[in-house]
């Protein structure tokens, strides 16, 4: 079928879709920062469609039982401020790791498993358990009808490993499934969902975190210890779910691991464009009966070909070929809020003086290169020498101590502080333990030598009896280095080159289709830092306004937000009235503010002028905005805190 033409944009902003990326604590308050802005300017009512991933599902779960609950915008807001600030992530996950019952009925003691429960306690269930009499949240808050608020589509993002697909924790008007073609869960079962669950899931960073496993690891309504002295948990709803995972799969292993959203798309765009496309088809489904259940042609297809046809908006879920566009009924804006550190150098990593030189190692850095210089000295062949020398010399040393007592043990003992135990102990199982990991130590330096030796000789002909020769003159300092240096360019490899090439395919996506030209907004948290660098139309606009360039304050505060590293906890600089969380809001809010206006004047205009009135007024407003965060960068954080409410509560105190 040929392709439609997609309709001309209209430059109204009256429909529209908000990605929010991963990135840990800096993402939870860059997109509180953005959320605030947009509400604001009336902008965030006007957001459909709402896709999270990892620290972006944090807000995006939240805003989205906010909506459903009939809670306005400012008690969001406010539930950052009452428990981040104040919670100990790392030590509370501690807590639940050491407690008598383990974080998961399954019995799982590790931390994912105890951020699930920190989750429930300090966030779900303290803002949210008055609508369920102090119940654990579900996903059927979100599932349940009516469903009030503005918001028709809601995903928040995971990684299912068992095929390497997205998991999407899903609700729409339109059919969808939760989790992805190859594995759907049904509503039932769905609903039962704790939703502290569904945060871990797409917040469990690989590497730093376990893999939660579903449904084993969920928490579910009916979960119960039996009675008696070695109790044991009757879980029906988790059995019923592996018995039909297990039916529906073909598999006697059940269970999947669920991973962070990031592994697959860290803003959450593809999941926008999947909401897009069903709205478009327009089908409504009734619900499945089973968990497990698997479908061809329904999500995104199998094969690359079919995948960038389907992204593209050439094929739908379930639908024929045919093209598919989006125009202002469908959407006007897709803002991704993307919160990416900005590096200048990936690896090796060098610290730079203010002076703009390397930084020299510090004094206890260099002595303890002095003091490991030797070990860059020793080979592989000495240092088994050596191992040998030691063992025999202990063993050596254990036989003569106990010679030499043999006649005198008894008037030893009797002048000995600490008797026969005591004795036995230093000058006997002491010298037998040193000698006994000595002998391990050795053995396994031989067998790893010889598994290597074997490998060598296998992988290259001819070469019988000659890599020992050679492996023996390896100096251990040079291994170890390369260990060091394999492991960190790894870790640069995973944690950085990797995210960037799966964010810019993330952008790809959405770029690479026709019909939203002139609907997508990138809304990057170090957009100000590089603005800066630059000059075009827009900003000699803003400038003839006496709105540009940023001052040095709001230079400062994007700067410390954008280079913010990925963490779980906010931190306070001695002597900074401002913590992590303020300095990400105050950012959010002036970069969106910032982009939200380079997107109307360059795109939303014509030859004619503004193509949309209401758009024109609202630029006008966003001006203003801008304005105000020029003379003062933290004056819509205040104003936002003033209207808080423990604000009314201090006030109302003052009162009486």
């Amino acid at each position: 079928m040929q392709k439609a033409e997609a309709k001309k944009f209209s430059g109204r902003l009256d429909c529209l879709a908000l990605s929010l990326s991963g990135g840990g604590v800096r993402a939870i308050g860059f997109h509180l920062g953005t959320m605030s802005m947009l509400e604001r300017l009336g902008l965030l009512e006007k957001v459909q469609i709402i896709s999270s991933v990892s620290g972006g599902s944090m807000p995006g779960i939240g805003y989205s039982l906010s909506q459903r609950l009939g809670r306005s915008f400012q008690d969001f807001f406010d539930d950052f401020y009452e428990f981040l600030p104040q919670l100990n992530l790392i030590e509370e996950m501690m807590k639940r790791m050491v407690a008598r019952e383990a974080p998961a009925p399954s019995g799982r003691r590790d931390m994912i498993t105890a951020f699930a429960n920190v989750y429930e306690d300090f966030y779900f269930r303290p803002f949210f358990g008055e609508f369920t009499g102090g119940e654990e949240i579900t996903f059927d808050l979100l599932m349940r009808e009516p469903r009030h608020g503005h918001l028709k589509e809601m995903v928040f993002n995971a990684t299912e490993f068992k095929t390497g697909s997205a998991f999407r924790f899903q609700v729409s008007e339109y059919r969808c499934l939760i989790g992805n073609r190859n594995i759907a869960l049904c509503k039932k079962h769905a609903r039962q969902m704790r939703i502290a669950d569904i945060m871990a899931a797409s917040s469990c960073i690989p590497v730093g975190m376990e893999p939660l496993f579903f449904p084993d690891d969920f928490h579910w309504p009916d979960d119960r210890i039996k009675p008696g002295r070695f109790g044991k948990t009757e879980r029906p709803t988790c059995e019923a779910i592996n018995r039909a995972l297990e039916r529906n799969l073909d598999t006697k292993l059940p269970n999947f691991a669920l991973m962070d959203g990031g592994v697959y798309d860290n803003q959450g765009v593809s999941s926008t464009l999947n909401a897009l496309n069903r709205r478009k088809e327009g089908i409504k489904e009734a619900d499945r009966h089973e968990c497990g259940f698997s479908l061809v042609g329904r999500g995104e297809p199998w094969g690359p070909k079919e995948w960038a046809n389907w992204v593209s908006g050439r094929v739908v879920e379930g639908a024929e070929h045919s093209y598919v566009d989006v125009n202002a009924s469908d959407l006007d804006l897709l803002i991704i809020s993307d919160t990416p550190v900005r590096k200048a150098s990936l690896y090796p990593r060098v610290s730079f003086t203010r002076e703009g030189k390397p930084e020299p190692a510090s004094r206890h850095a260099q002595r303890a290169q002095r003091a490991n210089s030797w070990i860059s000295r020793v080979t592989i062949g000495q240092l088994s020498v050596i191992a040998t020398v030691i063992m025999v010399m202990l063993t050596t040393s254990a036989i003569l101590t106990v010679w030499d007592l043999r006649e005198g043990l008894v008037g030893v003992l009797d002048q000995s502080r600490f008797g026969l135990k005591g004795f036995i102990l230093l000058h006997l199982m002491l010298p037998l333990f040193l000698i006994l990991l000595t002998f391990i130590g050795l053995f396994v330096l031989k067998v790893n030598k010889a598994r290597a030796i074997e490998a060598l000789e296998r992988a290259i002909p001819n070469w019988k009896g000659k890599p020992g020769r050679y492996i023996n003159k390896l100096r251990l300092g040079n291994l170890l280095k390369m260990g060091a240096l394999r492991g960190e360019s790894v870790s640069v490899l995973t944690s950085t080159i990797y995210m960037n090439r799966i964010r810019g395919l993330g952008y790809a996506v959405a770029y690479a289709r026709d019909d939203l030209q002139s609907r997508i907004l990138d809304n990057e948290i170090f957009t100000l830092q590089v603005a800066t660098e630059t000059t075009n139309d827009f900003q000699r606009m803003l400038e003839s306004e006496g709105a540009w360039p940023p001052p040095p304050e709001m230079e400062r505060i994007v700067g410390k937000a954008a280079t913010m590293q990925t963490k779980l906890w906010l931190e306070q600089e001695e002597g900074d009235s401002l913590n992590d969380l303020d300095y990400l809001v105050a950012g959010g809010q002036a970069t969106v503010c910032y982009n939200l206006m380079r997107h109307m004047w360059e795109e939303c205009r014509d030859e004619s002028g503004w193509m949309d009135p209401a758009t024109g007024e609202l630029f006008n407003r966003t001006l203003g905005e801008w304005r105000k965060l020029i003379a003062d960068p933290l004056s819509l954080l205040e104003d936002r805190k003033m209207k808080s409410r423990s604000a009314e509560l201090n006030a109302q105190a003052e009162a009486m």
